[in-house]
């Protein structure tokens, strides 16, 4: 029937959205129902019901297709629409899986771009994995660039503005909690494009006011949620790949096999959960370095992986910032031991990564040589 109306939209008005009755009532009443208005109807009375058909093709095909039937249907209802798309000649728009956003973000202050879009996902990822835990990530171009988890929030951002404070200029933080006057007051200290938070103390709000250019969104909580969507997909040209969500989970590292003669203490089994999570949810090829549960160097996006460990460093050096004593990660196995010798020769005494390279035993013997607890955790976490 919604079908047959929506074909005759000429003489007929199809409404299939409550919050329309008044619009429709205001139009027959002052006779305003022309061909525009009739039009819009028929189309929102199309959307309708082809996402009410993909919902029931979806839902048959995880019942009896493992959820990879024939036709893949991705259905989303726009959030809202932004300037322009990632560049100034794209169009571009937000759209919501069960309505996601429109419970758990709120534009407090500026309106988001695309870019802000896709840089807040990365970030909330990464600061929404550690718990209840006063976890602080900053990223920028996607990719973090500071993260650590302190007694306060105040000190999680201080601690993570510290591993690369340049890229952090410009930035979007992330913070899991409530931002507070005091937090405010540092976060202004440099600028940053964007922080998205659990929520905003209004005098943290009136501290933020002064900043003209600042973009503040919160979701509304006392800490950050994700909707864990269950599929992942990428558009490549001419279609797109489809797949089960990546998961990180927590016994990953909890019951993660130790290869080393060297047990980790306490602190750096810490600082490697907080290095494998920050990794895996990180541009591969990607290094991670923690110490003191705040990341002090990662290096991501690399050809290879001794250049990602090696770029991570360098950059170190250049921020003054000691690495020894520190905890290692990368989402996939080291193919050589090379990078274990360099680890080794920057005071890295904890590592973690998958395994499952053919020359594991020198990995692990060179581990050994060297004095550093070494832990596989038999499952690998790309990221393209």
């Amino acid at each position: 029937m919604v079908r047959s109306s929506a074909k005759n939209f000429n003489d007929v008005l199809i409404v299939t959205d409550t919050s329309d009755y008044a619009s429709v009532l205001n139009a027959l009443e002052n006779r305003e129902d022309d061909l525009e208005f009739r039009r819009n109807l028929m189309i929102k009375a199309f959307e309708h019901t082809a996402s009410y058909d993909a919902m029931i093709a979806n839902y048959m095909n995880r019942r009896f297709n493992n959820g990879f039937g024939e036709y893949q249907f991705i259905t989303g209802k726009k959030s809202f629409q932004t300037r322009y798309g990632e560049n100034p000649h794209q169009d571009g728009a937000l759209y919501e899986f069960d309505n996601h956003f429109t419970n758990n973000f709120k534009q407090l202050k500026g309106e988001a771009s695309f870019n802000n879009i896709n840089d807040v996902n990365g970030a909330l990822k990464i600061a929404s994995s550690f718990g209840d835990e006063n976890a602080v990530c900053i990223v920028k171009h996607g990719n973090p660039c500071g993260f650590a988890i302190k007694d306060t929030l105040l000190e999680s951002y201080i601690q993570a503005l510290k591993c690369d404070p340049v890229s952090a200029f410009g930035g979007v933080v992330a913070v899991n909690g409530i931002v507070t006057k005091e937090l405010a007051e540092k976060m202004n200290e440099i600028f940053l494009e964007v922080v998205m938070a659990s929520d905003f103390e209004e005098e943290a709000l009136e501290v933020f006011a002064k900043k003209k250019r600042l973009k503040l969104f919160a979701q509304g909580g006392t800490k950050l949620v994700m909707s864990k969507d269950s599929h992942d997909f990428k558009h490549v040209d001419g279609g797109f790949v489809y797949q089960n969500s990546d998961c990180i989970c927590d016994n990953e590292v909890h019951n993660a096999h130790k290869k080393s003669e060297l047990t980790a203490t306490e602190q750096e089994m810490k600082d490697l959960e907080i290095a494998w999570k920050v990794a895996g949810l990180t541009k591969s090829n990607c290094v991670v370095y923690v110490k003191d549960s705040a990341m002090v160097a990662v290096g991501m996006g690399m050809t290879s992986r001794v250049d990602a460990a090696q770029c991570a460093l360098k950059k170190a050096k250049e921020m003054g910032i000691d690495v020894s004593g520190s905890a290692m990660a990368s989402e996939a196995f080291f193919p050589f031991r090379d990078s274990i010798d360099a680890a080794a020769q920057a005071g890295v005494k904890a590592i973690i990564e998958p395994g499952g390279s053919i020359r594991d035993d020198e990995v692990i013997e060179a581990a050994n040589e060297h004095g550093i607890s070494l832990y596989f955790t038999t499952v690998r976490h790309f990221l393209h």
